[in-house]
């Protein structure tokens, strides 16, 4: 099941995502699948940030535990497609844009460019290194 515009599976939490429009089973829908996107790269930049998760196994171990799904495979995945080994620090935003190309294929099948993270991160001003414009 994938809620509107929602291709990487976010769950609904206490605070509300700009372009939220709701929830479906848990899981949040977006006006538009930019603003999925969006919710995304912040999540991302949070995890990094607050929790320090910076490798694809920190980052798919909280995004994507155990106790729901074959993280290990998700992990195997997501490293095959960043270029990285699984305890490599992403340090670019290269590396989290075909991160995020690898999450949409792995949670929804959604096949998703590197030209539409850039033109998101451009439309709203979010970065996955820093805040917000």
């Amino acid at each position: 099941m994938i809620a509107k515009n929602n291709i990487f599976n976010i769950r609904k939490g206490p605070k509300a995502w700009k372009g939220e429009t709701g929830a479906n089973k848990g899981f949040v829908e977006f006006e538009s699948r930019e603003y999925g996107i969006r919710a995304w790269i912040v999540l991302m930049r949070t995890y990094r940030q607050k929790h320090r998760c910076a490798t694809v196994r920190a980052i798919i171990t909280r995004f994507a535990p155990p106790s729901e799904n074959n993280t290990q495979a998700y992990i195997k995945y997501c490293r095959e497609r960043v270029y990285k080994s699984e305890t490599t620090w992403l340090s670019t935003t290269a590396d989290y844009v075909r991160l995020g190309c690898a999450m949409a294929q792995m949670e929804t099948g959604t096949v998703l460019t590197a030209h539409e993270i850039y033109e998101t991160m451009r439309k709203f001003g979010v970065n996955f290194l820093r805040g917000e414009k």
